[in-house]
């Protein structure tokens, strides 16, 4: 009987380890997540102003491709950062993005879809287009601030 319980203590004290080194192994991972959510929009403002300097200068259309790409790849791995739980913590997600996940996954993709639409009419050279587009991307980005982020 004496052997049963060590053996029961024993499994109870490795099971409570390991449950008290996954806490704060996940919450790493989730301040992770945040952070590289906090980086990647960074970067896409780094892209936008990139844009709004080539539009502001009338400069070559071409100029706007290489922004326009970085942005559609930025974009691309945004939606996959915002596991469960990274609502709580240093962010300025709203919960409705968890809750009207579908809303949120179709203004991204919107935004996905405005960078595209921009790098092809970047390398079509039609300056005039691009700054058409321009505004509808600032709408893009409006549009998912406006609903799913804190200001």
């Amino acid at each position: 009987m004496a052997r049963h319980w060590k053996l029961a203590s024993s499994i109870a004290v490795a099971g409570l380890a390991g449950l008290l080194a996954v806490g704060p192994m996940a919450s790493i991972a989730f301040g992770d997540a945040i952070s590289d959510r906090k980086d990647n929009r960074k970067a896409m403002g780094d892209q936008m102003k990139a844009l709004k300097a080539v539009v502001d200068a009338n400069g070559p259309a071409s100029g706007v491709v290489a922004p326009a790409r970085k942005m559609v790849e930025l974009e691309t791995a945004f939606e996959k950062q915002f596991p469960a739980g990274t609502d709580k913590g240093d962010t300025k997600a709203l919960p409705v993005v968890w809750t009207d996940w579908k809303g949120f996954e179709t203004a991204s993709h919107n935004m996905t879809a405005q960078a595209t639409k921009m790098a092809e009419l970047g390398a079509g050279g039609n300056a005039d287009a691009v700054k058409a587009q321009f505004a509808e991307m600032g709408k893009a980005c409006g549009g998912c601030h406006n609903t799913y982020r804190a200001k």
